[in-house]
Parts: C-alpha cells; sequence; structure tokens
C-alpha cells in the first residue's frame, strides 16, 4: 500500500511540475475594449511573444520571465500595446478591436 501511496504522490507532484510555464501559442493578453484601463499579464517564460491584429501577426518581441505584457489607454482614444521594456505600439481602437499577445516560443538566456 505503501509503494502506491509513493507512486501516486510523484505522479502528482510530475503533473504540478509539467504544467508550470507559459505554453506555446497561447493567448497571454486579449484586448478588451469594455475592460480596464490597464489589461496586463506577466510572462510567464523568457521568450518571443507576437501581437496579432485581426488574427495576423504584427510585431514579435523578445520578453523576459516575469515582465508585463498587455493594452493601456493612451492619448486621444488610442491604446498603447506593449511588452516587457520593448518600445510600446500605438494602435487605434479598430486595430485594438481583438488584439492579443500570443506567446510563441521560450528562449534560453
Amino acid at each position: 500500500m505503501t509503494a502506491r501511496w509513493m507512486v501516486g504522490i510523484l505522479m502528482g507532484a510530475t503533473l504540478v511540475v509539467a504544467g508550470c510555464g507559459t505554453k506555446t501559442g497561447t493567448h497571454l493578453v486579449d484586448f478588451n475594449a469594455g475592460g480596464n484601463r490597464v489589461q496586463e499579464k506577466k510572462a510567464g517564460e523568457d521568450g518571443r511573444y507576437t501581437l496579432h491584429l485581426h488574427d495576423q501577426p504584427s510585431v514579435t518581441y523578445i520578453v523576459s520571465k516575469g515582465e508585463a505584457l498587455g493594452f493601456r489607454k493612451a492619448h486621444d482614444g488610442y491604446v498603447q500595446a506593449y511588452a516587457g521594456d520593448n518600445p510600446s505600439i500605438d494602435l487605434s481602437r479598430d486595430e485594438a478591436r481583438g488584439a492579443y499577445w500570443k506567446f510563441d516560443r521560450k528562449i534560453s538566456k
């Protein structure tokens, strides 16, 4: 009985560890026009993150784990898309509608 219990604990721990981090192809932050002023998430992995506009890739940045990615309101009705310490991108409301940041792939430092 003890061996079965240990196997169960080890399998559970393996699933928890394997589930950590951001999965490739994951939508990390979706722009929501009616949402909060700032919509952001932290990068779960060092890697390449791409801003998609109208389901098309627009710009790709390298972002470090823990850096913020998201959207914030800007001047004159514009929205800024940002990722880590990379330059932000000004988007019109039409461009921002349906925009999202997507994790592309992990990179090692």
